[in-house]
């Protein structure tokens, strides 16, 4: 018995300095390098997730420095679905967040929405046990993040669900992605190009993470998730300190300060006045009108008009000019990959390009940008990430210079 005491009197001091492995959050920051996601005029996707995650990291560290942070990028570069997934769980974190903005045809749609994975469109044994063991702490999430959007005064109403997305399904803790607006409308697009509406998303997203880990750590997360499922995301069911808009002065750093001054990167805006939105409105709505216009203009040719004899040219010995094709990349792969993968069901046709260590799979083959542009909306309801790109001679080449090849 005093051997046992003597023995445990040496252990004791181990116990006592085992710390506790920290908490691990991986942001990310959607798109990158050149995917640029969704745009308007010179303002892309992919800079203002990384302006807005930034701002994010930020905050965190300021006031949780206790969480490890990792960010899947922290400069303008190209990551496969795949590698961002691989960070996240080469990291064994506790929580991946991914941040995006939205796109749609109509004008009209705004608001914000957040996603969390689709048990039900998953096939894979071992996937479905990750997912069951962590879809309500994402499902959580996704909650506190629409109820952030929505007590300061952001269009939250389109929620919170289940969708089939590829870093949702594919990372082995709580995940979720959520979409912070829509470039495509006017009044978002003011709002997510500006200093203050950036840092003010960051802001929001701060105070749901907040909020994410005092509900888990209390282990209260049924409880809130029922509230939030009831309310629609307008009552969490606690009370979480917030963030007082007169003290960020004090953890606020300038969106680009930490950008290189050689890096291309497009800065966000100052606010728009009243008379400038109006003006926004006004230049997309004349320009919306002008394009139906031309596209509903077609000429007709009378029934009883005589159409004048086409004479055939002479053959010429100068070649015919190469036209570019327009494809859309669903994404990239490190591996080899088959045209009947799961993933690719009702993608057809699909094919395959190899550039340096990936794959890029690409679907469909057009010279008409239009169509393919308009095809992308839909394809970007499966995968996200998604973007347009062209070749020319089978030769990988810009999409605006391939646009100044078309006739």
């Amino acid at each position: 018995m005093k051997k046992l005491i003597f023995l445990l009197f040496l252990l004791f001091p181990l116990f006592v300095s085992a710390k506790p492995r920290p908490l691990v959050w991986v942001l990310d920051a959607g798109h990158g390098g050149y995917d640029q996601g969704t745009s308007m005029r010179e303002t892309l996707e992919k800079d203002l997730t990384l302006s807005i995650v930034k701002e994010i990291s930020t905050l965190l560290k300021k006031n949780k420095p206790g969480i490890k942070l990792i960010l899947t990028r922290s400069d303008d570069r190209y990551l496969s679905l795949e590698e961002r997934c691989n960070i996240a769980n080469n990291a064994n974190a506790d929580l991946f967040l991914s941040v995006h903005i939205n796109s749609a045809p109509n004008p009209l749609v705004s608001g914000t929405e957040s996603f969390y994975a689709d048990l039900r469109r998953s096939n894979n044994a071992v996937r479905n046990s990750t997912i069951v063991r962590t879809i309500d702490r994402s499902e959580l999430l996704a909650w506190l993040l629409q109820k952030n959007y929505g007590e300061t005064g952001r269009p939250n109403g389109r929620g919170a669900r289940p969708k089939q997305l590829y870093v949702c399904q594919n990372t082995n803790m709580p995940a979720v992605l959520t979409e912070v607006g829509f470039l495509s409308n006017i009044q978002d697009a003011a709002y997510l190009t500006s200093k203050s509406g950036i840092r003010q998303i960051a802001i929001d997203i701060y105070n749901a993470l907040i909020e994410y880990y005092t509900i888990t750590k209390d282990k209260t997360e049924k409880k809130s998730l029922l509230a939030l499922r009831r309310s629609n995301g307008k009552n969490s069911g606690i009370k979480a300190n917030k963030i007082k808009k007169e003290k960020l002065a004090e953890v606020e750093q300038p969106l680009m300060a930490t950008v290189s001054p050689t890096q291309t990167f497009v800065p966000v805006r100052d606010d728009p006045t009243p008379e400038e939105v109006e003006r926004m409105v006004a230049e997309e709505l004349a320009a919306k009108a002008a394009t139906e216009k031309a596209e509903i203009e077609v000429p007709v040719i009378p029934e009883k008009e005589e159409v004048p004899e086409v004479v055939e040219p002479e053959t010429s010995s100068v070649p015919t000019p190469a036209v570019p094709v327009f494809s859309i990349q669903l994404f990239a792969v490190s591996k080899e990959i088959k045209v009947d993968d799961v993933r690719l069901k009702g993608y057809k046709p699909v094919n395959f390009k190899r550039s340096g260590n990936l794959v890029k799979v690409l679907y469909g083959s057009e010279t008409d940008y239009k169509l393919v542009k308009s095809t992308l909306i839909t394809v970007r309801q499966d995968f996200p990430d998604a973007f347009v790109v062209a070749y020319l001679n089978d030769e990988p080449i810009s999409v605006a210079d391939a646009l100044k090849l078309v006739p």
